[in-house]
């Protein structure tokens, strides 16, 4: 009988930019993260002992940070180490609207990765809507521009031109939207349903096109409506929540934020720590 050795797999470790889209706490002092990275996708790790005073990794782990991190990996969480900071993006933790819609676009950038699903595309992106938000004046339009992309990226840019129901190329007019059926349906082809159809005037349809085609700079300059906002809020969103099959935790807080009167000075500090 031939003997053989049994060698132990060494764990892999590298490192990867990131950015923090979700924290829990574990046990007395560790903390589980979940990361957005550019190659190795979604990310979910526990940095040991985080949320003790003076740790080296607590303070660079808080939600919507772009770090730098260290990732030894297992076959359940992976272990985080060796974390800096490479954009904290403080804007966003000075004012509990901007914070609220960065919350659901990174939570959107959560749901559409994947473990091991590079992205670079999506990545990139997230870190330039993240830095566009710290500043923006037209916060709505930089998180519709954000929606549609992540859409396109994913390969369910919705049908703009032509109705999904008879495949005709659609007329300057107002018509409707069937999430169901990913894109824009003729104002008088009804057979998906009534209650299936959201309204998409003419002037939304022509903001949609253009947020599938522009950059997050000339969306963030882009002036619309109320309905038209709200038009293409309520498209985005159904689209979203049709190909994940489920809403999003962070809409009900950007809604709630979006609405209350504006408290300490519009900044919103010391709301921002009772949400983390």
């Amino acid at each position: 009988m031939i003997g053989c050795t049994l060698t132990s797999k060494r764990p892999i470790i590298y490192t990867t930019d990131a950015v923090v889209v979700r924290a829990s706490d574990l046990g007395e002092a560790d903390r589980i993260i979940t990361l957005v990275t550019p190659v190795h996708g979604l990310i979910r790790g526990v940095a040991k002992a985080a949320r003790k005073p003076g740790s080296k990794l607590g303070g660079h782990l808080d939600l919507l940070r772009h770090v730098n991190v260290s990732v030894r990996e297992t076959r359940s969480l992976h272990g985080l180490s060796q974390v800096s900071t490479v954009n904290g993006f403080r804007g966003l933790r000075e004012d509990l609207d901007r914070f609220s819609r960065a919350s659901y676009v990174s939570e959107m950038a959560e749901r559409f990765s994947v473990e091991n699903g590079a992205n670079q595309p999506l990545f990139r992106m997230l870190i330039q809507v993240l830095g566009s938000l710290e500043s923006t004046q037209n916060p709505d339009m930089v998180v519709h521009y954000f929606g549609m992309r992540l859409l396109q990226l994913n390969g369910f840019a919705p049908e703009l031109t032509r109705c999904v129901e008879t495949g005709a190329e659609l007329e300057p007019a107002n018509h409707l939207y069937s999430a169901e059926r990913g894109g824009l349906v003729s104002n008088d082809a009804r057979s998906v349903g009534e209650s299936a159809l959201l309204p998409a005037g003419l002037n939304t349809i022509k903001v949609l096109r253009f947020l599938s085609r522009t950059d997050v700079e000339r969306a963030d300059r882009m002036q619309v409506g109320e309905e038209e906002n709200r038009q293409i809020s309520r498209i985005l969103r159904a689209q979203i929540h049709h190909i994940l099959d489920r809403g999003l935790r962070s809409e009900a807080f950007m809604d709630e934020v979006r609405t209350r009167p504006a408290r300490n000075g519009g900044t919103g500090k010391s709301e921002i720590a009772s949400t983390q």
